[in-house]
């Protein structure tokens, strides 16, 4: 998560004003959740809430803290603007296109295993 600072996190939730009248559930804790689910090849919602639960004892030191409803993650995704993700998203690719900014594709593609068809 070194990739997304707080700063550049909270600027993105602030323009969209992500958490407005939101008590504890944060669109960091939200952004955390589903990364969560996708870093450890989760097929759904409730496939991410059950593996979240598994490992409730964890999720403090995961930044989330208490386990999370599948209820207020599903709501949480419906009410949020999207548009916080997608600037996310788009940090995410400036910071992956920098790092790979002197590799080749023969050398990116070693790097990450991933074999590149041209």
């Amino acid at each position: 998560m070194e990739l997304v600072t707080h700063k550049v996190f909270n600027t993105c939730v602030n323009r969209y004003k992500g958490n407005y009248k939101t008590k504890q559930f944060s669109c960091w804790k939200q952004f955390l959740c589903m990364a969560f689910g996708q870093l450890t090849h989760r097929e759904s919602l409730s496939d991410t809430i059950l593996c979240l639960r598994a490992n409730a004892g964890k999720l403090y030191h995961l930044g989330i803290g208490q386990a999370i409803a599948k209820s207020t993650l599903s709501n949480a995704k419906e009410s949020r603007d999207c548009r916080i993700f997608s600037d996310i998203a788009m940090v995410l690719i400036e910071e992956a296109k920098s790092m790979y900014l002197n590799d080749n594709d023969l050398e990116v593609a070693l790097k990450n295993n991933v074999f590149v068809i041209e």
